[in-house]
Order: structure tokens, then sequence, then C-alpha cells
């Protein structure tokens, strides 16, 4: 039976793992610089769509076999990775547009901010960024176990 105690000590721990800065923050922060107010609401309520999912899956027991098994996890690590480069490519190529364009409108490009898509573009990027990171895989488990598993992927 879990105590009231257990329950608000797994709260307060997840609220503060919830904090430490990664990929999600760098996200909201990217496109909260772009200068629109509206798009980072889109990466928030996806990347907690993704936090949804990441926890009903654990409550499953799915985020357990993705740990333990070394293919599985490995699999999900590449699909990060893969889309991590993607959108790095994205950006890139997105940065190279606009400067081209800024050369030829820089009057106007200096008075209006970059919406670069919309908020439903927004939700799917965090969605998928969250549901991506193989790190959300493990930080519930090593939560509720307290400690590192020396046999997780996330080791070898």
């Amino acid at each position: 039976m879990i105590t009231a105690s257990a329950l608000g000590s797994f709260a307060l721990i997840v609220g503060l793992l919830t904090l430490i800065p990664g990929l999600d923050t760098a996200l909201i922060l990217r496109t909260a610089a772009l200068g629109h107010r509206r798009l980072p609401w889109g990466v928030v309520l996806g990347i907690q769509t993704g936090t949804l999912v990441w926890g009903v899956l654990s409550s499953l027991g799915i985020t357990a076999v993705l740990t333990a098994s070394h293919l599985a996890y490995a699999i999900l690590r590449w699909a990060g990775a893969a889309y991590l480069v993607w959108m790095g490519s994205r950006i890139l190529a997105s940065t190279l547009r606009r400067r081209a364009r800024a050369d030829l409108a820089q009057a106007d490009a200096a008075h209006e901010p970059v919406t670069d898509g919309s908020f439903g573009s927004r939700w799917r990027r965090g969605t998928l960024t969250n549901l991506l990171n193989p790190e959300e895989v493990v930080r519930p488990l090593r939560t509720i176990k307290g400690k590192e598993s020396t046999h997780s992927p996330c080791h070898s």
C-alpha cells in the first residue's frame, strides 16, 4: 500500500526532475526565442502529451521491457538520434534560407517575429521530442527503484 508520505516524496522528486534542463527545455526556449508568444505553448503541451504517454506506458510495464531489452532500447535510442539529426538539419536549412531572404528584405524581417510553423506543428515537435528521448524511458523506473540498475541498457 502506498502511504501519503511515499506519494508526497515521489511527487517532489518527479517535480524536481522535471525542472532539470534538457532537450525539452532547449526546445521550449528555442521556440520562445523565435519571437512568437503562442507557439511555445504548443511545444509545452506536446511535451506534456509525451510525458503522459510515457506515464501510461510505464504503468503498463512497457518501459520496463524497453529498459530490460538492449535491442528495444537501442532501437529507441537510434530513432531518437535520427530524429535529432533530422530536426537539426531542418533548423539549419531554415536558418540558411532566412539569412538569404534577410538580404532581400532586411527591414521587414527585423520588425516581424518569426512564426516557424503552427501551434499544431509545435505540439507535434514537442510530443516527438519527448517520446523519442530514451532518458524519458528510464527516468520513471530509476525514480521508482530509487537507484539506477547496473543491468540497464543505458550503461552499455
